[in-house]
Formats: structure tokens, sequence, C-alpha cells
């Protein structure tokens, strides 16, 4: 059993999601609390721990069986962000596009396959999501997914790629949602994609991204791997944000790109050591290196989305065997995600932990402060009896609103 305290009131604006019936509003809340709180992210697991779920069938047919529209569900979780000044998206922030695998067992979920884990650095058994993210100096949550399925031997001229999915993303996020951030950020992988950064300069916005080191660039009117270019340049060394780097930069020809401009940057730690060489990619031609580089950094915040949700959120614990209710199931952690980023506005201690770069310490402090508020609640109640006592608290755990 669950005690439902400030994350419940978190969930009050499901109730003004079009995209729910009000039966289905009361299923998604139980869903999203066991995805925030239950020990076991599975279907068995949230109707086991939260109540009343009425069971782990009738959570199941929401995912798999009843009509409800997960991309408006999306749209709508965007749309309530935007009425909050904390979560709010602007002109500043940055959407970062990157994949995550999920390593899994199940030989029949769908689009589970083999695919190149670079957490581990190998191929792993499991499923694969592409992603867009936004973030900002004050906030962070998903946009939006595809999944990325590999096409059987037969197939492999309609197989849609992981540049094509992202491709996909980036005009619905420009034609349908209107993010207004004005750069994308990319890590190495999709940087290589020419397609997919001039699908993004189509809508006018910007890109940062690193090369690979055998990118091949044109310096003094030579042709030659950024790598080698790196050798035979001299780097200044500068702070940016508190910490030393060795810069150099310029504008060049990069092949498949074409006029960019190009930074090398290499971090110096404490003791002297330097990291390994960065060389950054962007049309911002104008623009700093410091503004960069920093600019990059925000990249960082997808890969602690991804370990966050897989850790605490089961973003990769979904066992259903349906394709739409897997979908399903990606688009209520996601939503769960939000409203954790949301939170009770009033709760000072909401605003404390809401800078804490882990939502996993943020749950554990949601956790103490529950336990502490009850016993306290007790404490102060000397007057009932135990049976008294329970009545009294019976607010404080998830109710059915009916059955659908």
């Amino acid at each position: 059993m669950l005690p439902i305290t400030d994350f419940l009131s978190c969930t009050d604006p499901l109730d003004e999601f079009d995209s729910l019936s009000y039966h289905q509003t009361h299923y998604a809340k139980t869903y999203v609390t066991g995805l925030a709180a239950a020990s076991s992210k599975t279907v068995t697991g949230i109707a086991r721990e939260v109540l009343p779920a009425q069971g782990d069938r009738a959570l199941n047919k929401f995912l798999t069986e009843y009509d409800w529209n997960e991309d408006q569900l999306n749209h709508e979780r965007l749309e309530e962000l935007q009425k909050h000044g904390e979560t709010r998206w602007s002109q500043d922030g940055y959407i970062v596009i990157d994949d995550s695998v999920f390593q899994r067992t199940g030989k029949e979920l769908p689009g589970a396959g083999e695919f190149y884990d670079h957490t581990e650095g190998e191929p792993v058994w499991g499923q694969d999501l592409v992603y867009a993210f936004y973030t900002d100096d004050k906030t962070s949550y998903p946009l939006a997914f595809r999944q990325y399925e590999k096409a059987d031997d037969e197939d492999q001229d309609n197989e849609e790629t992981k540049y094509d999915l992202s491709r996909e993303i980036v005009t619905e996020l420009e034609e349908e949602v209107g993010v207004p951030a004005d750069t994308y950020l990319f890590d190495s992988w999709f940087a290589h994609d020419s397609d997919l950064i001039k699908h993004v300069k189509s809508y006018g916005k910007d890109w940062i991204g690193p090369l690979r080191s055998n990118r091949q660039v044109t310096f003094d009117n030579e042709e030659m791997r950024v790598d080698a270019l790196e050798e035979r340049i001299d780097k200044v060394e500068r702070e940016i944000n508190e910490e030393t780097y060795k810069i150099w930069t310029k504008t060049l020809p990069i092949s498949k790109l074409g006029e960019v401009r190009l930074v090398i940057a290499e971090k110096v730690t404490d003791e002297g050591e330097s990291n390994p060489v960065k060389y950054l990619a962007t049309n911002k031609i104008d623009a700093p290196s410091g503004h960069l580089i920093r600019s990059y950094s925000y990249r960082w915040r997808i890969e602690t989305f991804f370990e966050d949700s897989k850790q605490d959120l089961g973003l990769g614990g979904c066992e259903v065997r349906d394709s739409d209710g897997a979908s399903r199931h990606w688009h209520l952690q996601m939503l769960t995600y939000s409203l954790l980023r949301l939170g009770p506005e009033s709760s000072v201690s909401e605003r404390l932990v809401s800078k804490a770069s882990s939502l996993r310490a943020q749950l554990e402090h949601g956790l103490k402060e529950t336990i502490y508020n009850m016993f306290s609640w007790v404490r102060d109640q000397p007057d009932h009896d135990l049976d008294g006592l329970m009545e009294e608290i019976d607010h404080l755990f998830l109710h059915s609103e009916g059955s659908l």
C-alpha cells in the first residue's frame, strides 16, 4: 500500500486532459503513482502496491485495450508544463536528440532486438528509443520519442533508421508542438548525419555537435582528419565555468557539413592532466567558444534523464507485449517525470530538492517527509483509537472513482 501525499496532488492536471475520460484519468493517476513510488514498475507490481488498482487485469486493459490517444496526452502534458514558470520553455533553451537502449531478456517484447549499447560498449538484447529532450537553466524534461526497430532481412530497404526517426521528431516539434528553443544538441553519432543537420537548419534553428576524430576538414587548402589537425595547432588556455580548457577555434569547411565553426577543446584537471579532446562543430559561426562549450554541456541532462528514469521510474521495465501498450507505458513514464518536475509549488521541501541533480534524491526526500508528516499527525491525535486513526488517514490512500 502506498500513502498518497504531495505526489497525488501533482497529478491533478490530469483531470483537465481531454485525451482521458473521467475513469481513465483514475487509472492514469494510479499508473503514474506506481511508476513514481512502487518498488516494481510492472503492471503487476503497480496493481499490487497502489491501492486500489482493481488488479493487474484492469491496468493492463487501460494500457492495451481502451480508447485513448497517447500522442494527444503527450501534447497536453507539454501544454501543462508551459503554464508554470519553472517549466516553461524559451528560445534560450536547448533540444537534445539522443537514443537509449534498455537491456531486456524477453524475445517477444515489441521491437526487441540486438542493439549496440554505448554505456556497455557492446551489443545487447533490448529495446531502443530515440528521444528529444528539452533543457535550460531552470528545468529539463522529455519532449517526444520514437521506437527504433530493426527490420527483417527481407525488409531491409523499408527500415526506418534512427536518423529517419530523429528527423520525424524534429518535424513534430517544429510544426506541431512549436518548441521555441533555438539550438539542437547532438552526440557524435547523430551529428554524423548531414541530412538531420540540414533538416534542423531548414527551420532556422542552430545546432552543436561533436565530430568523430576521423572527420575530414580542410585547413590551409589541405584536407585532413580533424585529429590530425589537432596535432598541428596551438591551443590557448581559458577559464570556462570555473574549469580550465585548452581551446582552438576557426571556421572551416568540413566534409558533408560545409563551412562551420570548429572548436577543439581539451579540459584540464586540477592535477594538470588533460581529458580526451572534443571536436565541436556548429553553424553558430559568430558565437564565442566559451558559449559553445557551456551550451554543449547541457546535453548531459538527457543522460541524467535516462539514468533516473531507468533506475527509479520504470523506463526500461515495461513487460507489456503489445506495441501500443508499450508506447503508452513510455508516454506515461514521461508524464511521471514531468509531474515530478512540477511538484507542489507551495512546498518548501520541493524548492530545496528541485536543485538536486537526480530525481532519486527527490524521491527519497519526499518519502522521508511523508513518513515524518504521518507520524507527526498521529502524535497529535491522542484521543483517537486505532480504528479511528485508520479511518481519518484513509484519505491518504488512492481511492477508486469507478471502473472503466
